[in-house]
């Protein structure tokens, strides 16, 4: 019998479909349910070494503060991570996290018991819908490393990509954004050098293939000449 399980996760109604089977189970003294990251350090620090079952979508890893919380929790936590949707940068973020029990919202019964288990012996483990994205990201560190690269890139150079993607001059570029052509320019070389590519074509390739255009084709609010003004210093 487990001592104690904290489930914290937004989804009321699964977690309480977890307590449900951990009940039937007799699997643990002890449970709480939380809906919030932040109320886990009250609740861990009354239960130690209790396992921990976290949303995937409560943990974001692109600030500082929020891995390094992560990490303290692991150091006295077992954790067991419920994986929402089919995106390999997160996945590949929580795996480079050094989370190494997940599942997704569908599994079976019985491999989310399993992943219990294999969570509080401190082993690895991932359903069968994870297996074989996660042995595919291994093989794909270059690619993942490219959509981080494309994504962290601020508001004037992920339009600087999409209005290349267009075939917009750097003139055309330049009136948009109320710059010089030589300063768009200078952007589009910086951007060059720092994808890793040598001509306007590996531009277009890489922002294609990481879906930032497509990104954009489905939410062009977010990527407004206006909102670049704002937010860059360019």
């Amino acid at each position: 019998m487990y001592q104690h399980v904290i489930i914290c996760d937004q989804q009321k109604l699964y977690a309480l479909g977890s307590y449900s089977i951990l009940k039937e189970q007799s699997m643990f003294e002890t449970y709480c349910m939380i809906q919030d990251l932040k109320e886990i350090d009250y609740w861990a620090s009354r239960h130690p070494g209790s396992l921990l079952i976290l949303d995937s979508a409560l943990l974001n890893f692109n600030h500082k503060d929020s891995l390094s919380h992560f990490n303290e929790l692991k150091k006295e936590h077992p954790i067991m991570v419920i994986i929402n949707e089919e995106d390999d940068l997160q996945l590949f973020r929580l795996i480079d996290a050094g989370i190494s029990v997940m599942v997704t919202r569908n599994v079976t019964e019985a491999e989310y018991l399993k992943a219990m288990d294999m969570a509080f012996k401190h082993k690895i483990f991932f359903c069968n819908q994870l297996a074989d994205r996660v042995y595919n990201l291994v093989y794909q560190v270059d690619k993942i490393k490219q959509i981080e690269d494309v994504y962290a890139l601020d508001a004037y150079d992920k339009y600087i990509l999409i209005r290349v993607c267009e075939e917009a001059s750097s003139k055309q570029i330049a009136q948009e954004l109320s710059c010089s052509k030589r300063t768009v320019e200078g952007h589009r070389t910086r951007l060059m050098q720092k994808l890793g590519v040598t001509n306007v074509a590996g531009l277009v390739k890489i922002t294609l293939l990481t879906k930032l255009y497509q990104h954009y084709l489905s939410n062009p609010g977010l990527y407004d000449v206006t909102a670049c003004f704002k937010t860059s210093s360019l």
